[in-house]
Parts: structure tokens; sequence; C-alpha cells
């Protein structure tokens, strides 16, 4: 499903200022966020406000379980979690596997989350198949599971914060079709690691947006996000494939394909693009080594899941159990009107793993 209504609605707040100045800042006051709430099956915009301040004698618990933090977008995912963690004076427990081949280290974690008796658990899943039983475990405990921006399939799951990678895909292959279509553009398209859920959404939504196109995907190679690996897939492609004129791929990829294309020489011949965003690949946007990307708003979709859980903790009512901001693409042209803390850690922020209420 494409967020076209909710893109409209994005593209409005920010067009008019609406965007709230404080929506990823630890004021103390609820912010708010157009999202995506998904309904019914159907796709439809709205704004997120969170609970006001809870105040329970016993600070909540919340397990959060990364696949890693080696990278930017990570990192950011971290800082929203924490940062509503500590407007909300909970306690929270961060969990990282070490990456995406780990997915054995991610179902221990989330064993010792049960077995500790956490209150809820925010999951960032390595495989949206292969946790389904540690979910299913954690919801007969009275355990409720939120998945977090990667995608699970168990019907148990307590609710979503995410935005959907088969849209953000989807939304770089139109805006590719639409302003280089007419060239023929020869893709090379490197989507992260085989097996992922977000991963494999993002495979299908970019081939649906290019179907039927002059567009083209000359080769596509799978792998881990990390630097070292993605730069080594993009450089053996690009011999490989000397006519590939695109580089597109998950935000690690697409900052390793501006480095390849300038130690290729081939700048101007060999065009960049995302399907999500990080700080480097941002900056080279604003530099014009990359085309574009959209971004899903990775500190919100933090802040989303502990309201989340905190609803449901709560016995709040949930605005929607999956929903998540309304993804825009980020372009030269666009940077300016869009905030650093709503996608990215500030600069200064470092890998949290810790909260403690006070």
């Amino acid at each position: 499903m494409k967020s076209t209504a909710a893109g409209i609605l994005m593209t409005a707040l920010i067009a008019t200022g609406i965007l709230p100045a404080d929506a990823a800042s630890n004021n103390g006051t609820p912010w708010s966020f157009p999202v995506t709430n998904t309904v019914n099956g159907q796709e439809v915009p709205g704004t997120w406000t969170p609970l006001p301040k809870v105040d329970v004698k016993k600070p909540w618990k919340i397990c959060v379980l990364f696949p890693h933090m080696k990278d930017p977008y990570w990192l950011a995912a971290d800082y929203g979690i924490v940062n509503e963690a500590q407007r909300q004076n909970v306690n929270v427990q961060v969990y990282e596997a070490g990456g995406y081949t780990n997915l054995s280290t991610q179902l221990n974690q989330m064993d010792n989350c049960i077995s500790q008796k956490f209150d809820a658990i925010i999951l960032g899943a390595i495989s949206g198949d292969g946790v389904s039983a540690q979910i299913r475990k954690a919801e007969a405990a009275g355990i409720p599971v939120i998945d977090f921006v990667n995608g699970v399939s168990e019907p148990k799951t307590a609710a979503h914060a995410l935005v959907s990678f088969y849209d953000l895909a989807y939304q770089t292959g139109k805006y590719i079709v639409q302003t280089y279509g007419d060239s023929s553009p020869k893709v090379g398209f490197f989507p992260g690691p085989q097996g992922a859920s977000w991963s494999d959404a993002a495979v299908k939504g970019f081939n649906d947006a290019i179907k039927g196109s002059k567009v083209s995907i000359v080769d596509t190679r799978r792998g881990d996000t990390g630097m070292n690996v993605q730069l080594s897939l993009i450089q053996n492609a690009m011999q490989a494939y000397p006519d590939m004129n695109f580089i597109v791929g998950v935000d690690i990829a697409a900052q390793a394909g501006a480095v390849a294309v300038r130690n290729a020489h081939k700048a101007g011949e060999v065009k960049v693009m995302a399907f999500d965003i990080i700080p480097g690949v941002y900056q080279d946007i604003a530099k014009g080594e990359t085309a574009g990307s959209p971004t899903d708003f990775t500190v919100i979709q933090g802040r989303m899941a502990v309201d989340m859980a905190l609803r449901l903790l709560e016995k709040a009512p949930l605005q929607a159990n999956r929903s998540g901001p309304a993804p825009v693409m980020v372009t030269k042209d666009k940077q300016a009107s869009l905030q650093w803390d709503t996608m990215f850690a500030p600069k200064d922020f470092s890998a949290t793993y810790e909260v403690k209420a006070k």
C-alpha cells in the first residue's frame, strides 16, 4: 500500500510550518507528529499525540531489542526511545545482537527479557518470522511486544511502530521513474540482508514501482548493513556492469555508493539514491553526491514505540495498532524544511543502553 494521502498531509504540514518545534525534544511536554495509521487494512492519515506524563508508583520497565547499534540509523532509534523514556520517567534496558546474522543472540536476549519479567518489549526484529515463538511466549507471560521498524509476521504482536520499507523503496523507485525514467536508468540494487523482512519488503516495493517503466535493474546484491560489506558489493557490481548508471540501496549502501562513485571518478555518470536515510546520506544529498532518499523519521518511530508500550500498559486506547510517521522524499531543495532531530540523533548523542527512572 502506498501512503499517498499521508504523504500529501505531511507535505502540507511542512509547507505551512505546522510541524511542532518540540517534536523530538525532551522538554517534558507532549509532542505530536503526522502519521499513517493502518485501520482495517487501509492506510489513513492522522496525527499521533502521546500520553501526557504517566504517573505510577512503580515506573514501568521496558526491554528494547535492536539488531545492532553499529550505524546511525539505529543510533537515531535509540535516541528516540531514550528521549521518550526520559520524558515519561520509565526504565529502559536496550540490548543489541551485533548484526543481522545473529538471530540466535536476539532470541536469547528476548528470552532473558521475558524471564526477567519486563513489563513490555520493543522489538527491532532480525527476522520477521524467526522471532514468532518468542513473541507468543511473551504474550503468554502477559508482556506486550511492540514491533519496531523492521516488521514481524506474528499475529500476537501487540502493536507495530514502523514505516513500511515497501512504501519507502516504492517511493524511491517512483521518484527515479518520474525524474530520470526517460533516460532508461540501469540500476544496481543493494537492499540489505537476505531474509530480513524489511529488506525483502524493500525489494518488492522497488520492483513494483519500476514495473512497466524504462528503469531496469542490472544487478541485485544482498549483504549485511556494514559499510565495508556494502562498499565491496558495490565496487564488484560496478566492475561487472560498467554500464550501470544508478546505485540504489539501503542507507549504508547509498553512503557506500557515493564513496564508490568518487573512487571510480564517475561523478555525474552514476547517480546514487537511498530508500531510507542516515546523516551520511543526508550530507551526501546536500553535497549533490546523492540524488535523494525518503525519510522515515526514525527518531519519531522510537518515541511512538515507547508511547505504544505505555498505552498498552496503562490500558489507554491506541489510535491504531499499526502506525508510523508519514515518509517524505528528501532532496537538496527540501532539506531546510525538515528537522534534524526528527530523523537523526543529535550529533553529540552517544549510544545509550539504559534509562533509569528517577
